[in-house]
């Protein structure tokens, strides 16, 4: 079976990042990765975070012109090729009630799993299950569960929608590397578990740096090579993608090299620890690439992943 795969190209503006830098634009959500992405990427959508009233939302003006499959109760719709993102709340519910219809009508569509508000994906029979189904051509996913799968693929959660406008305006001035590694302040949020990096060790929790209004905590992340950047409620960070957008590395405990790449460097609480209190890093910088913040990377990147389907 042949399958053709049309995105957005009247939505979503495919420019990368440094084509950005030398524009004026008003609203940069439909050129950057924000954790609400996947609904302006999407045909459809299986999700109750987008309706204030679930007291559980984006709290975004969001122009969404895919279809609410919730709403509409019109999965008879579903194409060949079709996007469907489906927020981690509704996944249970995905895996029940709609795969089965999808399977029925024998269509082939590719999956996006993603959430703005916690909780995030976890791995079980059911993951694995929709992971080796036929009719899923590819799975794309915020907070990744699996690695080194062809029919997998780990989606950015990005830089927050609330806050995206002022960080690249922000991007578009001078920057100089003055500071070898810097380690920001981190919140340690009472539902984070025990074990968690931030409550271990207070280096990365209450004292970490100061506290920092959003310009001097972007101006400090311009100014390093490389800003330590831990999880936080979640294994992906709204820090992980500000840092490479200003061309800093993230250090983190995090193995999502599915994103990063080599944008990232891998490391340990003691080897953190040791960066910080010693102000010795035993990596060379490198400049990280910025097109990681792009939609227009990662569009690109499941076009190629699905193109031979």
């Amino acid at each position: 079976m042949i399958v053709l795969i049309i995105f957005k190209e009247y939505l979503i503006i495919y420019i990368m990042f440094e084509e950005l830098i030398d524009l004026e634009i008003d609203n940069y959500i439909n050129y950057i990765v924000t954790p609400i992405t996947p609904y302006l990427i999407c045909d459809h959508f299986i999700s109750d975070e987008i309706n204030k009233g679930s007291g559980k939302y984006i709290d975004y003006d969001l122009k969404i012109t895919a279809n609410d499959l919730l709403k509409n109760n019109n999965y008879s719709c579903i194409l060949n090729g079709d996007i469907i993102q489906v927020s981690v709340d509704r996944f249970n519910y995905f895996y029940d009630q709609i795969l089965p219809l999808i399977k029925l009508n024998n269509k082939k569509i590719i999956l996006i799993t993603s959430q703005y508000h916690l909780p995030q994906l976890h791995r079980s029979d059911r993951t694995d299950n929709i992971l080796k189904d036929e009719n899923i051509l590819l799975w794309v996913s915020q907070n990744p569960i699996y690695t080194n799968n062809e029919k997998y693929m780990g989606f950015p959660y990005g830089i927050n929608q609330n806050s995206v406008n002022d960080y690249m305006n922000y991007v578009k001035g001078k920057k100089v590397k003055e500071i070898l590694i810097f380690n920001p302040r981190a919140s340690v949020h009472g539902h984070l578990p025990y074990n968690h990096i931030r409550r271990q060790h207070e280096i990365f929790g209450k004292n970490s740096g100061p506290s920092l209004d959003y310009k001097s905590y972007l101006q400090k992340i311009s100014q390093a090579e490389f800003v330590i950047s831990t999880p936080g409620d979640r294994d992906d960070s709204y820090r992980h993608y500000e840092c490479i957008g200003l061309k800093a590395i993230p250090v983190s405990n995090i193995q999502y090299k599915s994103i990063f790449g080599e944008n990232m460097i891998y490391s340990n609480a003691l080897e953190m620890i040791n960066m910080v209190e010693n102000n010795l890093v035993n990596y060379k910088y490198n400049e990280p690439n910025q097109d990681i913040l792009t939609i227009k990377y990662w569009v690109k990147k499941i076009q190629e992943i699905v193109k031979d389907c």
